[in-house]
């Protein structure tokens, strides 16, 4: 049987992929981080203090218990990369040392064991990247290797296997952003081409079929930016262009139509930033705007209705940086202050309360 736990999303990056897929360095930037999960939300201070706020079942926040929070706590200093998966949290600190924290059932924090962490444990030096899949983790070290950990059943570990790892398994070289999906892994390597592998039963791998990979296959070239949600992936390439691919009942793909695509398909132009969460996809362009498609039942794309869109709409102006997670987005605004919508029964979207929201509220941060 197929395992979905939602996402992986990881957010604000620096140039390679949108501010969401490379990462995050607010310790070079100066910017906030955010990063949307499962039911869970992660963000990076200017100061590079680490808050979390939403659930907490598998002590994926960090904070040392398993209580959910409607409100961010902080968890730790130096932090200047976070990536936060279906139920698991990936930190990189500022001296480039890889932590991790919350479910591990799958080997996914890559310490060694199955066993659940509620503080953050060190896993390993020089890492330059993270991406935190549903139940898999992608690192990428200074060294431009790529290592991977954690559920592989359809190959998304992408070591030529379907077996699970509990430590990082050196996977390909060259790497220059990584984005986890649900079941499946997104790729851009040094030369700017696309590769993909695992998961690949709605299409969302690009490569023409609905058969899954256990090793990366090459999908396109000229790429600079993905995002992969749990079915769909978004690509930006690097004129700008923003082209979408897999699952697509909600419209989430953005093509106006519902049909389900096996190559990816041209959306939109001048496009700067991108994040595709469970059923819905954000989408920032290079004047930043934001603009939301694809499933809206609890108010995720923020336009004040509970209506599905299959063409990206307009939602609100000056905004730098996106996250989507499962039914929630966040955005932060050129002000630096974060904002969030959709649903929130585990506070996930840290307005200190566990209201749903269909328009963008501003997320508490002490």
């Amino acid at each position: 049987m197929k395992k979905v736990i939602v996402l992986a999303c990881l957010f604000v990056i620096s140039s390679t992929a949108c501010k969401k897929d490379k990462g995050s360095d607010a310790g070079a930037s100066g910017e906030i981080v955010i990063a949307a999960g499962g039911v869970h939300s992660l963000i990076v201070k200017a100061d590079n203090t680490l808050w979390a706020t939403g659930y907490n079942g598998n002590g994926q926040l960090g904070d040392g218990t398993t209580t959910s929070r409607n409100a961010a706590v902080k968890i730790m200093d130096n932090v200047k990369m976070v990536s936060a998966g279906g139920n698991h949290s990936l930190i990189v600190k500022t001296d480039n040392t890889l932590w991790a924290v919350g479910g591990a059932a799958d080997g996914q924090l890559g310490d060694g064991t199955n066993t659940n962490k509620s503080t953050p444990v060190k896993i390993m030096d020089n890492v330059k990247m993270v991406s935190a899949g549903g139940n898999h983790s992608l690192i990428v070290k200074t060294d431009n290797t790529l290592w991977a950990t954690g559920y592989n059943a359809y190959g998304q570990l992408g070591d030529g296997t379907n077996t699970n790892k509990s430590t990082p398994l050196k996977i390909m070289d060259n790497v220059k952003t990584i984005m986890g999906g649900d079941n499946y892994t997104l790729i851009i390597k040094t030369d700017n081409t696309l590769w993909a592998t695992g998961y690949n039963g709605a299409w969302q791998l690009g490569d023409g079929t609905n058969t899954s990979k256990s090793t990366p296959i090459k999908i396109m070239d000229n790429v600079q930016m993905i995002s992969a949600g749990v079915y769909h992936s978004l690509i930006v390439k690097t004129d700008n262009t923003l082209w979408a691919v897999g699952y697509n009942l909600y419209g989430q793909l953005g093509d106006g139509i519902t049909t389900y695509k096996s190559t990816p398909v041209k959306i939109m132009d001048n496009v700067k930033t991108i994040s595709a969460g469970f059923y819905h996809s954000l989408i920032v362009k290079t004047d930043n705007t934001l603009w939301a498609v694809g499933n809206n039942f609890h108010g995720q794309l923020g336009d004040g209705t509970k209506i599905d869109k299959t063409t990206a709409v307009k939602i609100m102006d000056n905004v730098t940086s996106v996250s989507a997670g499962h039914y929630f987005s966040l955005v932060i605004k050129t002000d630096n202050i974060v904002w969030a919508t959709g649903r929130n029964l585990t506070g996930q979207l840290g307005d200190g309360t566990n209201t749903e929201r269909n328009v963008f509220t501003k997320m508490y941060l002490p």
